[in-house]
């Protein structure tokens, strides 16, 4: 692994699921290291179907440059639940979707149930193929702070330094943190 690794971190754009607006931005930020090199973004509808495809469109677009993939959990707008396999299959990059705590399968089975009663099992099916949820520890300037992920196309051990080398000013990697700080202003 370079010293400075060239990554591409998602997160989506502050939305109100209350509200009648039912779309939202999935913001990539692209950085060398820590330092931010690039932002790209696109339209995906909230607990729709399309962050997959967008997520891949803005990995192409700087493709040649990019070495790994970070993501703010693995859904967006909701319940927009991006298949990570496919990311991974499409792109050749290796995914890391980050989480800050622990993931409750049957409780978000249930919630899926409840919101779409005749289309949860995709949805679902997407969490269940991302894999085993392992846990680690990163020491930053806030101190030690439990972390768990998803990986794929990548051993652990690697994920696991990647996220020591890019998690400086809290657990979260800066270029995922970026792209969270982007969409606030959106």
């Amino acid at each position: 692994m370079k010293e400075n690794p060239i990554t591409i971190g998602f997160d989506d754009a502050t939305f109100d699921l209350r509200s009648n607006v039912k779309k939202t931005r999935l913001i990539g930020a692209t950085c060398q290291g820590t330092r931010l090199v690039n932002v790209g973004s696109r339209e995906i509808q909230i607990d729709g179907n399309d962050a997959t495809q967008n997520l891949i469109e803005l990995v192409k677009m700087t493709e040649k440059h990019v070495q790994y993939i970070l993501t703010d959990t693995i859904t967006f707008g909701g319940f927009n639940v991006v298949d990570i396999q496919k990311i991974h299959e499409d792109t050749k990059k290796p995914l890391i979707a980050i989480t800050e705590r622990e993931v409750n399968l049957e409780s978000v089975k249930n919630a899926l149930v409840k919101k779409f009663p005749s289309l949860y099992q995709e949805k679902l099916n997407y969490i269940v193929n991302a894999g085993n949820l392992y846990e680690t520890t990163i020491n930053t300037a806030g101190g030690v702070s439990k972390v768990y992920y998803h990986a794929i196309g990548i051993k652990s051990e690697e994920a696991e330094l990647l996220l020591k080398k890019l998690c400086v000013d809290s657990k979260i990697p800066e270029p995922v943190r970026i792209a969270h700080l982007i969409g606030k202003v959106f």
